[in-house]
């Protein structure tokens, strides 16, 4: 549970030839979204990364994280092996070739806008400043969904973090509040809008993008 109040409701480039096989990871997913398998997953593998099955990207490893994350969680491929640069494909694949996947697995932009053309995908929740320091999320925010970040410095969208729980960030201990866990600085249990460790936060928009359990 999120928030303690009745109101909130409980957790919450195609390489390989046609010889490659789709992973999960971890245990069979869920028939259904299931928002806190995935963030018991993201708990983790949040400071560790699971590289027995997955790529990680140094430099840009946000999205593979979530991507990892809803997958545990039951998010079930879409496309899968097919038109990786497609807005309606989100997939993974390891075969004898190496990794393979849809853009929308790796790339910020690329989920927030996969989410938005899947059925039943995401729904939109609204937007907060970088500069929040509030306790909460929207209501609507639950664990597993999505925050996507644009820094504001004319990227647009280019990083996603997990709402995993509420609680103190143990890094920063003044600050108590929905948290994240996220990659490609790999912090667990993070405040939710990243104040604390965003330079940039003064120019930031998060957007909220609650997952539908029905995927």
């Amino acid at each position: 549970m999120i928030r303690p109040t009745p109101r909130r409701r409980l957790a919450a480039l195609c390489t390989a030839a046609l010889t490659v096989s789709l992973v999960s990871a971890t245990a069979s997913p869920a028939l259904a979204y299931n928002g806190g398998q995935a963030a018991q997953y993201a708990d983790k593998w949040a400071l560790t990364p699971n590289t027995a099955a997955y790529p990680m990207f140094v430099k840009n490893d946000c999205t593979n994280f979530f991507s990892q994350a809803a997958r545990a969680g039951g998010y079930p491929f879409r496309n899968a092996g097919k038109s990786p640069a497609g807005a309606t494909s989100w997939w993974f694949a390891s075969g004898s070739g190496g990794f393979s996947w849809a853009n929308a697995w790796v790339a910020a932009d690329g989920y927030y806008s996969f989410l938005f053309a899947d059925n039943p995908g995401g729904s939109s929740e609204g937007s907060a400043p970088g500069s929040s320091t509030g306790y909460w999320t929207p209501d609507a925010m639950v664990t597993g969904d999505a925050l996507f970040f644009d820094w504001g410095q004319g990227s647009g969208v280019s990083h996603v973090t997990m709402q995993v729980g509420y609680g103190t960030d143990p890094n920063s201990p003044t600050w108590k509040g929905n948290y994240i866990d996220e990659h490609t600085s790999n912090r667990y249990h993070a405040f939710w809008s990243l104040k604390p460790y965003n330079a940039l936060y003064a120019t930031t928009t998060i957007y909220f993008e609650h997952i539908n359990a029905g995927n």
